[in-house]
C-alpha cells in the first residue's frame, strides 16, 4: 500500500490491488506513476496537484483493516503488549477475537518466531478476522480457531488476553495454559465486571493483580489554535492484569 500526501496533508490510500488510474478530488493520478514512485518521490494529477508518495507502514495497514465488532485501540493494545511482555517469539493466547485488531498487533509483535493461538467463537467474526491477517501477511504467525476458549489446549503460553463479557469462567482453563509466571490481562468495559472479576482471580490464585485505564486526547496542531482537541477516545475499557505464579 501507498500513501499519497499533498501539500495540506491529506492522504489518499492506494492499495497494491488498485489497477485502473485513481480518480481523486485533486483529479486523476496515473496508476503506472504510483506504482513507479519511489517513497518521497513526487507525483502529479491531471490537474497539476503535487503529492509526495511513502510506503504505508504497519500503523497505517492496520488502521484500515475491515471492522465488524468494535476493535480493541491502538491506545489499549500498546499497554496491554507492553505489560505482558510480549516481544518476538512469544507464545499469546487470545478469547475474542472480533475484527481481528488485536490479533494482527499481536501477530506482528511476535514474529517470526512466536505464535497467537486466537479463539473466536461466532463465525462470522472468525471469517472477518481471517481476511484481515491475510490482507495484512500475518496469517501464519496465528493459530486462528473457530471455537471456544474453554475448550483450549495449550500449554506453556507465555500471556493471555481476554477480550470476552464474562473472562471469569475461563480463569481456570487459561490458568493451565499458561507457563509459571505468564502474565494474564482481561479487557471489560464495566466497573459491574471488573468487580466480578477480581472476585475470581482471588479464588484462582492469580497474583500481582492490577487495573487501568488508559485516557488519550489529541492536540489540535496549529499556530493560531494549539489546544485540546474536542474530539478523543475517551474511557474504552478497564484493563486488567494478573500474572501465573503457582
Amino acid at each position: 500500500m501507498k500513501i499519497l500526501i499533498d501539500e495540506e496533508g491529506k492522504k489518499i490510500y492506494c492499495d497494491e490491488s488498485q489497477t485502473n488510474d485513481l480518480q481523486t478530488y485533486a483529479g486523476m493520478i496515473k496508476r503506472n506513476d504510483i506504482a513507479n514512485a519511489k517513497p518521497g518521490s513526487k507525483i502529479k494529477s491531471h490537474l497539476k496537484k503535487e503529492f509526495t508518495v511513502i510506503e504505508a507502514d504497519f500503523a497505517d495497514k492496520i488502521r484500515r483493516i475491515k471492522r465488524g465488532p468494535q476493535i480493541i485501540t491502538l491506545k489499549d493494545a500498546g499497554v496491554l503488549s507492553s505489560y505482558l511482555g510480549i516481544a518476538p517469539g512469544s507464545k499469546v493466547l487470545e478469547a475474542g477475537a472480533g475484527s481481528g485488531a488485536l490479533t494482527c498487533y499481536l501477530a506482528n509483535l511476535v514474529k517470526y518466531e512466536g505464535k497467537v493461538y486466537s479463539y473466536e467463537i461466532r463465525k462470522d467474526f472468525f471469517e472477518l478476522t481471517q481476511k484481515n491477517l491475510e490482507s495484512l501477511g500475518l496469517s501464519s504467525f496465528v493459530e486462528l480457531k473457530n471455537s471456544d476458549v474453554a475448550k483450549a489446549k495449550e500449554k506453556d503460553i507465555d500471556a493471555a488476553i481476554l477480550d470476552l463479557p464474562e473472562p471469569w469462567h475461563v480463569l481456570d482453563i487459561v490458568k493451565k495454559a499458561l507457563r509459571p509466571g505468564g502474565r494474564l490481562a482481561c479487557y471489560l468495559p464495566t466497573t459491574n465486571q471488573v468487580i466480578e472479576l477480581l472476585k475470581s482471580l482471588e479464588k484462582a490464585k492469580l497474583s500481582d493483580i492490577r487495573v487501568i485505564e488508559i485516557i488519550s486526547r489529541d492536540w489540535q496542531v496549529k499556530k493560531e489554535a494549539f489546544r485540546p482537541s474536542s474530539e478523543g477516545i475517551g474511557h474504552t475499557a478497564f484493563l486488567i492484569f494478573s500474572r501465573k505464579i503457582v
